[in-house]
């Protein structure tokens, strides 16, 4: 502002700038007037400068005003400090992944949302999207994020099917040069574990046995290579074959215990039954073949018994 604070009119000849070129002189049209030509006693003009800083730090400069009141030039000291644009920023993982996760159930994990800048960070929308879009969700929102602070949002993982899974999550905000932030969502569709029967043998063969006799037995282990307890609902044989078992009714994840079975024919020749586990595992019932050949005694002489060859 230029006050002509005396009694004559005062007559403004130039008005220029020293020193940096960062400041400038625009012409005003509020206020008004802007100064130029003469200034009536008691009446005011205004000279507008404008601070356009090209770097960091210290500018300095004058506005020098040529006139017919004593003491012209008159100088008008600038000075201004350029500093760094205030810029939003967002910091974000680059991926989330699940894992494994049985089909049909969720999991969730917390994705935070960091204003890294030296503005706020507005987030205007948050969305899921590619191929598997429909096995995630997102849930929580966070509009205006102060600099320095950060705000969370939850995706939830529900696989429908077995497979691997994908997306993208898309976050829309004013973070300078990423308006579309991405984050790769990733997760695996699995069955709920279940118990895995294995069995040691496919089938036994005993060979020969005396009729009404036993043989001694033979082991078959049952292990459970499942994730979860086999439960033994019935372990039983069939036919001219008697079993002994150490299992109980539960073998846990990974254990085995041992089954013994004999063979006690109760008629003579070729013999045939199996062993039958069932449980709630799949492929239940569990069989295996057993077979053996019953045979008999007979007496050549008085003095002598001798075992036959299984001859009918």
């Amino acid at each position: 502002q230029v006050l002509n604070s005396g009694f004559a009119t005062l007559t403004l000849s130039g008005i220029t700038r020293t020193g940096s070129s960062v400041f400038s002189r625009v012409g005003l049209t509020s206020p008004s007037p802007d100064c130029a030509g003469s200034v009536a006693p008691g009446a005011v003009c205004y000279i507008g400068i404008m601070f356009t800083p090209t770097a960091l730090g210290a500018a300095t400069a004058q506005i020098n005003i040529a006139s017919n009141a004593a003491g012209s030039p008159h100088l008008v000291s600038l000075n201004g400090t350029g500093i760094a644009a205030a810029i939003p920023a967002i910091s974000v993982p680059a991926g989330i992944a699940f894992g494994d996760q049985i089909v049909a159930t969720s999991a969730t994990q917390t994705l935070t949302l960091g204003s890294s800048g030296s503005a706020p960070l507005t987030v205007s929308a948050v969305s899921v999207g590619g191929t598997d879009a429909a096995s995630f969700a997102v849930s929580g929102s966070c509009g205006s994020i102060a600099v320095a602070a950060s705000c969370a949002i939850t995706i939830t993982f529900t696989p429908t099917r077995v497979g691997a899974k994908s997306a993208q999550l898309t976050i829309a905000s004013n973070a300078a040069g990423q308006p579309n932030t991405l984050v790769n969502l990733s997760g695996n569709g699995i069955l709920a574990p279940r118990p895995i029967v294995e069995l040691s043998v496919t089938a036994i063969g005993f060979g020969n046995a005396i009729f009404g006799g036993a043989t001694a037995g033979q082991v078959v282990t049952l292990k459970n290579t499942g994730g979860v307890a086999l439960n033994i609902q019935s372990l039983f044989t069939v036919g001219d074959f008697v079993v002994m078992s150490s299992c109980g009714t539960s073998v846990a994840s990974g254990a085995s215990c041992v089954i013994n079975v004999l063979f006690s024919p109760l008629g003579i020749g070729t013999r045939v039954g199996e062993l039958v586990l069932t449980s709630n595992a799949d492929g239940s019932p569990h069989r295996v073949p057993l077979s053996g050949t019953g045979c008999r005694w007979f007496s050549q002489a008085t003095s002598r018994i001798f075992l036959t060859s299984c001859a009918g």
